[in-house]
């Protein structure tokens, strides 16, 4: 191999630590508007009881934003552990499970990060669920210890087994089925997507779906921006997720549990503690590097990295932030019980409300002595980076100006 072949794999390699570098940083720091935080909500009404109205399209919440942040990383402190570790000491997970997801990341961020299309032209005319059945398939399904995934089978153009990116040769690595969940008494309806049997992926679709035309999308041909208060379907869908894996699951060692929202050009993570009533909202995170293309962002890489990996990375709420409580529990007191101990999978048989809260304003995201430590460890490492790189770029001019 040439020097000149080893150089620029070099630099190709570099970029990508200074990239995942960046990104992690942006998850453990409060320091712009590119951070990603968490937003603890308080419902102050909602359907939740409402057997007239309770199905997941028809769901209704309105919430106020509490007057804190919570950094995206401090609850998912088992993640941010392993990658702070490797980027600061180059150590990797001895774990066999923990390794084997993290080298799924590794072979993500080192290969092709685009979604390949046949008709980029298409993109544009998706509808929510076929956008949201092709990040599964590239990019979910990519980062999780399965790629497998369940897709409602209700959903308008179903193709087979074929991915909606177009690629005759690409196939899905999901099944259509069943992904009902709830009980007619109360919240319930069909997920988007189940991705490996244990998370929830939703369509931030503009409008809802409609009873007549069960599971099926609008096309998303204007591009706005998703935001999780106009879409109270998702907070029903991760309300009732949460006490159904807590059924499920009931020695988990926390019940923290996530669902993440795919827009057109965002993404968002929800994340609901069924055990301590706390319901957090994060900030929309680009899916992409930029509106014009197709490759993964970084940071939508490494949210969805720890968030689909979420048994083994989510650390749970620390006492500071249990005390945020949702409210839910005392709204739906008269059927918490149903919540808690009625809610099925599959084989539950059974217009969203306008934006009620005005835009939260800027608060600074609570900085705990985890999170500090790690951003000041992070940002040494960037600085020896950026050093390393200036040193070699001297070392080339002084090298090209001697041979001239």
């Amino acid at each position: 191999m040439s020097s000149g072949s080893k150089k620029r794999r070099t630099e190709s390699e570099g970029d990508v630590e200074k990239e995942l570098l960046d990104a992690l940083i942006q998850i453990c720091a409060d320091m712009n508007d590119s951070s990603i935080i968490l937003t603890p909500l308080k419902i102050e009404c909602c359907n939740a009881t409402s057997s007239h109205a309770a199905s997941f399209s028809k769901a209704f919440c309105d919430t106020k934003p509490y007057d804190t942040r919570v950094l995206f990383g401090d609850v998912f402190r088992n993640g941010i552990s392993i990658l702070r570790d490797f980027e600061v000491s180059k150590k990797i997970p001895k774990e066999k499970q923990t390794l084997f997801v993290f080298n799924k990341l590794m072979d993500l961020l080192k290969g092709d990060r685009r979604l390949n299309l046949s008709d980029p032209l298409k993109f544009r005319s998706m509808s929510g669920t076929e956008l949201t059945v092709l990040v599964a398939n590239h990019l979910l399904g990519k980062l999780a210890t399965s790629s497998c995934y369940l897709v409602d089978k209700n959903c308008n153009g179903k193709k087979g087994d074929q991915c909606f990116c177009g690629e005759d040769s690409c196939t899905m690595t999901g099944t259509y089925g069943d992904t009902s969940i709830g009980n007619p008494e109360v919240w319930h309806g069909n997920l988007d997507i189940i991705n490996n049997n244990d998370l929830a992926v939703e369509s931030l679709d503009e409008q809802p779906d409609t009873p007549e035309t069960p599971g099926e999308k609008s096309p998303v041909e204007v591009k706005l921006k998703a935001s999780l208060i106009e879409n109270p379907q998702i907070i029903a869908q991760t309300i009732v997720f949460s006490f159904l894996q807590k059924k499920r699951h009931p020695n988990r060692d926390h019940f923290l549990t996530p669902c993440i929202g795919i827009g057109s050009s965002e993404l968002i993570v929800m994340l609901y503690d069924s055990e301590h009533d706390v319901l957090l909202e994060s900030s929309t995170i680009p899916l992409f590097e930029n509106e014009l293309s197709c490759r993964f962002s970084y940071c939508a890489i490494l949210v969805c990295w720890l968030t689909v990996n979420y048994r083994y990375f989510c650390s749970g709420l620390t006492e500071r932030y249990k005390m945020f409580k949702s409210n839910f529990f005392n709204i739906a007191r008269e059927k918490i019980n149903v919540y808690e101990h009625k809610l099925q999978f599959r084989n539950v048989r059974s217009s969203n409300f306008p934006k009620l809260i005005d835009p939260p304003v800027k608060v600074k995201a609570y900085i705990s002595s985890f999170m500090h430590e790690t951003h000041k460890m992070l940002c040494e490492n960037y600085a020896k980076l950026n050093k390393s790189d200036e040193e070699s770029s001297n070392e080339i001019n002084e090298s090209d100006s001697a041979g001239s």
